[in-house]
């Protein structure tokens, strides 16, 4: 909590100006209805937050930015639920990203951040999902999606690059029985139509220790984008024995009307050394911005594969946002 209390007295004083001035804000609420067919259950998730970016400045220049996203979380009848909850009924204030990002450094120096912020992993490096129904799995293939730590980053021509170390508290900023998070991503410029990148990690969160390599692309031709995420690694749980793991996430997506409605379909791989059979899910979705506040989302994510327990995964969800 330290560090959260940091980024509000950055945010609260302003030395060269005005607080308001390069301060951008949104009141963000939103509310998720999930309806599991395969194990008969409807939750909901509603979401009421503050999102806030701000520039901060000297007379010579800026300095660097900030990101801070709180939000009021109510669960009701979720099943399962997150590990920031404790039951399925729980509301908590939720930290998602809340960070400084230091960008006066010399030409070829890293621009330092610090604070939670998303792991510098795949995908979701150029690709912001926070409070979306369009998502990429950071938290089943690497353990978390956020988390509190330090990083560096840069954008150079012509590649930009993002390592990060974490404490692998992932909601609390402090190392949890040795937990930790070492993970980096390398690519091309992420405004090209063509965008391609590594990406590695070693953690250890929830006494699972994981190693991850991974490659990830972006093609975008007009209205249409191709994307994929493909990692080969293992994982050991509770020290016992490493076991190989690939997961593989291809989506192909298009932009229609004026980019206020996108359609997306997405297809994830896990194939895990040990277990009797891959997973295998499909998961499409829709999603409309009305007007310049109000989207409405919608998607369908279905298991292909039939698991032990012999009921396939099937959930509809159904999510509208308002941002003020």
């Amino acid at each position: 909590m330290r560090m959260f209390l940091l980024l509000l007295v950055l945010f609260s004083v302003s030395s060269y100006g005005e607080f308001s001035d390069n301060l951008r804000w949104s009141l963000d609420a939103s509310v998720r209805l999930n309806k599991d067919i395969a194990a008969n259950n409807t939750s909901r998730i509603y979401a009421l937050g503050l999102d806030t970016h701000k520039i901060f400045s000297f007379a010579s220049g800026d300095i660097g930015y900030a990101v801070g996203q709180l939000y009021f979380t109510k669960l009701s009848n979720q099943m399962p639920f997150s590990s920031l909850f404790n039951s399925p009924d729980d509301e908590q204030f939720v930290i998602r990203e809340a960070h400084f990002n230091y960008t006066a450094s010399p030409k070829w120096w890293p621009n330092i951040r610090i604070g939670h912020f998303t792991l510098p992993f795949g995908l979701e490096e150029s690709i912001d999902t926070n409070g979306r129904l369009l998502d990429y799995y950071h938290g089943k293939n690497l353990g978390t999606k956020l988390d509190w730590g330090l990083g560096l980053n840069k954008v150079m021509s012509p590649i930009e690059y993002n390592i990060s170390y974490t404490l692998g508290g992932k909601d609390q900023p402090k190392s949890i029985d040795g937990s930790y998070v070492f993970s980096g991503r390398i690519g091309s410029l992420s405004h090209y139509d063509f965008i391609i990148g590594l990406s590695f990690l070693a953690a250890k969160i929830d006494n699972i220790q994981r190693k991850r390599f991974a490659i990830d692309w972006q093609y975008y031709w007009q209205t249409w984008g191709f994307l994929g995420e493909l990692a080969l690694g293992k994982e050991d749980e509770f020290q016992q024995e490493w076991q190989k793991e690939k997961y593989c996430l291809l989506e192909l997506n298009n932009t229609l009307i004026n980019e206020q409605l996108k359609l997306y379909g997405q297809y994830i791989f896990n194939d895990r050394e040990g277990e009797h059979q891959n997973h295998q899910l499909i998961n499409i979705g829709v999603s409309y911005q009305m007007d310049a506040k109000l989207e409405l989302s919608i998607s369908s994510r279905k298991q292909l594969s039939t698991p032990e327990s012999g009921k396939k995964q099937n959930l509809v969800r159904f999510q509208l946002r308002y941002r003020y």
